[in-house]
């Protein structure tokens, strides 16, 4: 089987890829995806598409033998992009925007086979509606560690689980790796996955997808 890299530093997608059961190598991308300005691109799909391709390539270039998955998540309200908080005051602006508010999550998966030379992308969205709740509330909150490595400053399966509303389209896609996605482009891909992933994220999470 073709060597499977997957392109990030995230616990949580390290852990969500190992649901597939196949084998995998973690390379954390070093693509600067500060320098991929918001202000270039009219659709967000794109800017996110973009982020994720760079990451892919820069790992498929110091590894052209192998399968790279990447991805980035982003979340938007009214056109404005909240990725990772960057202290927290930033955190604390970005949960006060988005309460009371229902905003989309888009993620972008970029797989590159550099042995058959085919590439993949898809964009997964999401929307989630947050409850309106009192400054207390989220000063408790940003005074967690869990915000600051967070696109939009939260983590649906943690402490701002209390905060949302509702949910529509993929919760993993939320999480930050949709994982259904993810399997049905490696199938493509030819990689074979035998585990009944569906029912491994409801057993491990609590959501359908």
């Amino acid at each position: 089987m073709t060597e499977i890299i997957l392109a990030s530093s995230s616990a949580r997608r390290q852990e969500m890829m190992s649901w597939l059961g196949v084998p995998f190598e973690i390379v954390p991308s070093n693509f600067e995806e500060e320098a991929v300005r918001y202000s270039d691109f009219e659709d967000p799909d794109d800017y996110v598409a973009t982020i994720a391709t760079g990451k892919a390539l820069a790992v498929s270039a110091q590894h052209p033998d192998a399968l790279i998955i990447a991805s980035d998540t982003m979340v938007f309200l009214l056109n404005k992009v909240y990725g990772k908080p960057k202290n927290l005051e930033d955190a604390r602006a970005m949960i006060r925007e988005l309460r009371g508010n229902t905003h989309t999550v888009v993620t972008a998966v970029v797989m590159i086979d550099g042995i058959t030379g085919e590439k993949r992308a898809e964009i997964v969205k999401s929307e989630v509606t947050f409850f309106e709740f009192g400054d207390q509330e989220l000063e408790s909150y940003i005074a967690t560690s869990e915000p600051y490595d967070k696109a939009g400053g939260y983590a649906l399966q943690g402490y701002a689980k209390r905060f949302v509303r509702e949910v529509k389209g993929s919760a993993m896609n939320i999480v930050g790796f949709p994982i259904l996605t993810v399997r049905d482009m490696l199938e493509e891909l030819g990689v074979p996955i035998d585990v009944d992933i569906e029912r491994s994220v409801f057993e491990k999470t609590g959501y359908q997808s």
